[in-house]
């Protein structure tokens, strides 16, 4: 099966960043409620089941996204993130909860957001968004993107809830989009925030109007937010340093330009700031190319949406970037011996057993 152990699909990474565990211990306490025991199913991922009764431990982000993956199929719950984070205390989130409902404005609050979310996840990097209006853009950090949908879709609906709470309203996003893709479109999301939500964009992204950037907050506090923002100063007296490595920025690089066609290393340099000639010279120092690091990217993506079950064999072609079907059928051979679709049905077989 490609890739073979001792291929480059891990040379080039960092340790993965770690994040608090309220979303890993929902996910949890969500199998528990349905009778099936979260522990195999931690282990399984690369968690310590110890982690459910230690509320200060940290989990690793990757091992994180992988047991929500492991619960979503368990609990048969394709929506498992957006599910968890429309219920759940949003207190838990502990202090950058706190303080962004002690901000003033809801600009100021999704300005918190940006400042102390590493805190909570070191994996995703949170930005105020380049519109006239107020929004927040998220993107990865020392974590493949591609690997992750259930993360993404909790933090951006409990991000658009606390906004809600915050400010006493039922707002509505004037744009949502997420990257990764669903086939389709899902009203229950759609419901819920109230407009559309662009899935396979470019950007995850959550913005408002330009009239709410300085809506007040019903739970403004100011002498609360200047006693959290000391004793934060206190305790933290530098920022968290990013975690990410080359190869997992040219991975999220990539993705969002597939469905475009076959990326060049041209277009990713660009995108990260850099030229083709010292972006192929760095990966190079770390034993790596930039088609190896596209043709595995690749093989994960087409492995992850043929296990989904909800994208057509002709609908993966195009999300690989792929313009002719028989080439994504010679690439597929190539890495499993296997057509997509006696690849498809193999895997059926193994989840039937």
């Amino acid at each position: 099966m490609f890739p073979s152990p001792g291929s480059s699909t891990e040379r080039g990474r960092e340790q993965a960043p770690t994040a608090v565990a309220v979303l890993t211990r929902l996910a949890a306490a969500q199998l528990s409620a349905q009778g099936i025991d979260p522990e195999p199913r931690m282990i399984e991922a690369g968690l310590s089941p110890s982690l459910l009764d230690n509320p200060d431990e940290r989990v690793p982000v990757r091992r994180q996204i992988a047991f929500l993956n492991i619960a979503a199929d368990e609990l048969g719950d394709d929506l498992l993130g957006f599910h968890l984070a429309q219920s759940f205390d949003l207190r838990a989130l502990g202090f950058v909860h706190y303080i962004m409902a002690s901000a003033e404005t809801l600009a100021e609050a999704l300005a918190y957001q940006e400042l102390y979310g590493v805190f909570a996840n070191e994996a995703l990097k949170i930005r105020e968004g380049s519109g006239e209006g107020v929004s927040l853009e998220l993107s990865y950090v020392g974590v493949e993107r591609h690997l992750d949908r259930h993360q993404a879709e909790f933090w951006l609906t409990t991000t658009l809830r606390q906004c809600r709470l915050f400010s006493g309203r039922e707002l509505v996003p004037t744009s949502a989009s997420m990257v990764h893709s669903r086939p389709g479109r899902v009203a229950e999301m759609e419901r819920y925030f109230g407009l559309q939500i662009d899935f396979g964009a470019e950007l995850d992204l959550l913005a408002f109007a330009r009239d709410t950037k300085e809506l007040p907050l019903t739970t403004g506090d100011h002498f609360l937010k200047e006693l959290l923002a000391g004793l934060h100063r206190k305790a933290f007296p530098y920022s968290a340093g990013e975690a990410g490595s080359l190869r997992t920025r040219v991975e999220n690089a990539i993705m969002p330009r597939l469905r475009h066609g076959t990326p060049k290393v041209e277009a990713i340099a660009r995108d990260l700031g850099t030229s083709a000639r010292t972006l192929t010279r760095r990966l190079a120092d770390l034993g790596i190319s930039f088609s190896e690091v596209l043709d595995e990217l690749r093989y994960q993506l087409a492995v992850q949406y043929l296990r989904d079950g909800t994208s057509t064999v002709s609908q993966v072609t195009w999300l690989l970037g792929y313009r002719e079907p028989s080439a994504s059928v010679r690439a597929f051979k190539r890495w499993t011996g296997k057509t997509p679709t006696a690849f498809r049905r193999e895997l059926k077989r193994g989840a039937g057993r």
